[in-house]
C-alpha cells in the first residue's frame, strides 16, 4: 500500500511540474534559436538566406527552408522561425 501511495504522489508531482519543465525547455530552445540566428545572419540584415543557414550550421533550417519560407521571398526571418518552433511546442 505504501508503494501505491508513493507512485500516486510521484505521478501528481510529475503532472504539476511537467508544464513548467515544458515551458523551460521551450524558452531554452528559443534562446538557442535566437543566438544561432544572430550568428548565422552574416550580413546583419535580420534575415537568413538558405546559404547563411547552411554556413551557420543551421542544418534543419537549411533542409526545411522552403517550408519555413512561408511567403516565398527567398529568406526566412526570426519571426518565421519562432512561429515554426511555437507550432512544434504546442
Amino acid at each position: 500500500m505504501k508503494t501505491l501511495a508513493k507512485i500516486a504522489a510521484f505521478a501528481a508531482a510529475a503532472m504539476f511540474l511537467a508544464p513548467a519543465a515544458h515551458a523551460d525547455m521551450y524558452q531554452d530552445r528559443l534562446n538557442e534559436l535566437r543566438t544561432k540566428f544572430k550568428a548565422s545572419d552574416t550580413n546583419k540584415d535580420g534575415k537568413l538566406t538558405q546559404q547563411e543557414a547552411k554556413d551557420g550550421g543551421m542544418t534543419r533550417i537549411a533542409a526545411n527552408f522552403s517550408r519555413i519560407d512561408t511567403d516565398k521571398d527567398g529568406f526566412v526571418t526570426l519571426a518565421q522561425l519562432e512561429s515554426q518552433m511555437a507550432a512544434r511546442f504546442k
